[in-house]
């Protein structure tokens, strides 16, 4: 298992343990550094999870919360796929011919 994928399961399960309580960003940041990077990531692997940011004495304080998982099968490394143009991905530029004055 990657690091990241470690690092991502260890959030997971730290937000999961809170059961929709707030969980803050100090216990976030000791399961990973790249933590926002990690959030991101399941963000986009379909796991809601909001913060929220407060000022306490003048020091910001943030805190995250697990709210859904993704209702569809999770995709494990969490990373969108990726959809490559093809020839009838754009069919508002129609047929694109060769370029004329260019070499092969």
């Amino acid at each position: 298992m990657t690091s990241r994928a470690s690092q991502r399961e260890r959030i997971l399960e730290l937000l999961s343990a809170a059961r929709g309580n707030w969980v803050s960003l100090p216990k976030i940041t000791e399961c990973a550094a790249q933590y926002n990077a990690r959030i991101f990531e399941l963000r986009r692997g379909g796991f809601r999870i909001v913060n929220r940011i407060r000022e306490v004495n003048g020091q910001r304080h943030s805190w995250f919360r697990l709210e859904s998982r993704p209702t569809l099968p999770i995709n494990h490394d969490c990373r969108e796929s990726v959809k490559y143009a093809s020839a009838g991905s754009f069919p508002e530029f129609g047929v694109l011919g060769k370029e004329a004055g260019y070499p092969d």
